[in-house]
């Protein structure tokens, strides 16, 4: 076991990931925590009642009680690793004052608890499918769930059986195969609420590499949202979300995706109101333990005599102003594929407008694949 510091908590853990570890701690999911640490200071509401269902060294769970000043109440649960929630608890004990705190070591799929809480956490290691159900049993209408897959292999279309058995639908193998994911991913989540008389409304996501990182507002049941495919020409880069059999650019036979969410992967207005919230001064009041200077989501807090300034770490901010710019559309094409479909030099991305977060190559078109050819290629 090593002593970390992340944020405004220090924590023991293992520094590698080992078959015997049961609290790694990986140092690359520093952003996704501070983002949802941020999340959870925008979710408008305070004295909420929290669940992590996989708390491992306990570092999200703490940073989210003492960076947001929002929790009366959190449950720290975890099968495994209960001595080392204790140690960590409290280590962290100055900067948890006032808020009621618990330690389960229950099965997360069949977690039992008399309350009903107001955020809930899911973060295994694969896939959260199996979760959702002990989510949705829990969690209070208008409250929040933000989980994480790592089972990108079945949801980015390299193992399809896998993503059919873990959430009834086909992944597709393609340039934007990591959108097909997400998709995905809120379809499967959106069919669990609504079969507990609920619906969600994704409200943020973050993707790097391997994970997924998704956060849902629970709301009363809506048969509004758009649920479909995507169709994809098996010859040419063209696709879209009207069922059809033959390519109407290249005449080729059309792959199915789905089913998935058509409906936007995230709300514009919550995301300005994270950019908004990281870019102005911090009302947290936390101990700083001889120090100036603290982490908190991504932020450099100065210690001051009232409230800290704060100055946005590039990282946080940058996504978010990425983000606010997406546009609303299902689906992006890569500089690479058309390069390679086209047989041409490849364009560099600032060629083209409307750049999206999940690809360094990509970028949105909302007209059809035709216009495309046409206006850029011709």
């Amino acid at each position: 076991m090593e002593l970390f510091r992340e944020g405004a908590v220090r924590f023991y853990a293992e520094n590698k990931q080992v078959r015997k570890s049961e609290v790694f701690y990986n140092p690359n999911r520093q952003f996704d925590r501070s983002l949802n640490v941020l999340f959870v200071r925008c979710s408008g509401k305070k004295k909420l009642k929290g669940l992590e269902l996989f708390s491992g060294s306990g570092v999200r769970g703490l940073r989210l009680c003492t960076e947001t000043e929002k929790f009366a109440s959190f449950v720290f649960n975890d099968i495994k690793s209960i001595d080392t929630l204790e140690k960590n608890i409290t280590l962290n004990g100055k900067n948890l004052r006032g808020i009621r705190l618990d330690i389960k070591s229950q099965d997360a799929k069949r977690f039992v608890s008399a309350e009903k809480y107001d955020y809930i956490d899911i973060d295994p290691f694969g896939s959260p499918a199996p979760y959702l159900n002990t989510a949705f049993t829990l969690i209070k209408k208008g409250g929040f769930i933000g989980l994480s897959a790592t089972d990108t292999a079945a949801l980015f279309g390299s193992a399809q059986k896998a993503c059919m058995r873990k959430y009834g639908s086909f992944s597709l193998k393609t340039p934007y195969s990591n959108e097909i994911g997400i998709r995905i991913l809120i379809k499967k989540v959106e069919e669990v609420a609504n079969s507990f008389n609920f619906s969600v409304k994704p409200l943020f996501f973050d993707f790097n590499g391997n994970f997924l990182r998704l956060y849902f507002l629970v709301e009363r049941i809506n048969n509004g949202h758009n649920l479909g495919f995507i169709c994809q020409c098996s010859k040419c880069p063209n696709r879209s979300t009207e069922k059809s059999l033959k390519c109407g650019y290249c005449g080729s036979k059309m792959v199915k995706a789905g089913g998935l969410w058509l409906d936007p992967m995230f709300d514009k207005p919550f995301v300005r109101n994270m950019y908004r919230t990281a870019m102005h001064e911090s009302g947290v009041d936390l101990e700083f333990n001889g120090e100036n200077t603290m982490k908190i989501y991504g932020l450099n807090i100065v210690r001051g005599k009232n409230k800290k300034r704060i100055s946005a770490d590039d990282s946080i901010t940058d996504y978010l102003k990425k983000l606010m710019k997406e546009k609303e559309t299902v689906t992006y094409y890569t500089t690479d594929e058309l390069a390679s479909y086209l047989k041409t030099p490849e364009k560099s991305i600032r060629e083209f407008e409307d750049k999206t977060v999940l690809s360094s190559k990509g970028f949105r078109w909302t007209a059809s694949f035709e216009s495309l050819i046409k206006s850029k290629f011709s």
